[in-house]
């Protein structure tokens, strides 16, 4: 019997969160400006940064409130036993605050395309080495500062599937709040 040795060095989904807070601190300023261009020609007030991302729930202390969920990740059984070829969703959920749903359903639907915009944005396309390259990131989980991304070259697709508006109820807040859920497709081929 030999000695124990990993089959692959896959990371999976982990650190593609890290990756899409370091992507949204780095390009929101720019994102922001096209989206509050738009809000000032229909009149309406800048929309604030998203500053409070978290990777989890907890009491909301500003707005907006971004937080990030890992859902399911799906193998291709086909694939040859060193190589973990597979598919992640993450879910970006931003909530915009208690006031008038006239206005949360304006804000929620722009701080959707903010986002979008940035994710799809992200790349350059084909390669993609954004989501494969460290980048710096300022988030209570990260303490070296950067960004421990998937392996150069691993990440082959990425792609926004859905935009889902939403009120709901939050732990600590009496009124309802307007919630925009984002669903962001990974493709992997991780060795």
């Amino acid at each position: 019997m030999g000695a124990w040795s990993p089959a692959y060095q896959a990371q999976f989904a982990k650190p593609l969160v890290n990756q899409l807070i370091a992507l949204i601190q780095r390009d929101q300023s720019a994102a922001l400006a096209v989206i509050n261009a738009g809000r000032a020609a229909d009149g309406n007030q800048p929309l604030d940064p998203v500053t409070e991302i978290h990777k989890g729930p907890g009491p909301r202390t500003g707005w907006p409130w971004l937080s990030l969920e890992v859902g399911g990740t799906t193998f291709d059984r086909s694939a040859d036993k060193t190589t973990r070829h597979h598919e992640t969703r993450i879910l970006l959920a931003l909530e915009t605050g208690q006031y008038d749903q006239e206005t949360a359903q304006e804000d929620a639907h722009d701080y959707a395309r903010l986002l979008d915009m940035i994710i799809t944005s992200a790349g350059p396309w084909p390669a993609l080495t954004d989501w494969t390259t460290p980048l710096p990131i300022q988030h209570e989980t990260t303490q070296t500062g950067a960004t421990v991304p998937n392996a150069s070259g691993s990440v082959s697709d990425v792609f926004v599937e859905s935009h889902i508006p939403n009120k709901v109820s939050v732990p600590g807040v009496e009124a309802p709040v307007m919630r925009i859920t984002l669903t962001v497709l990974f493709e992997l081929e991780e060795t």
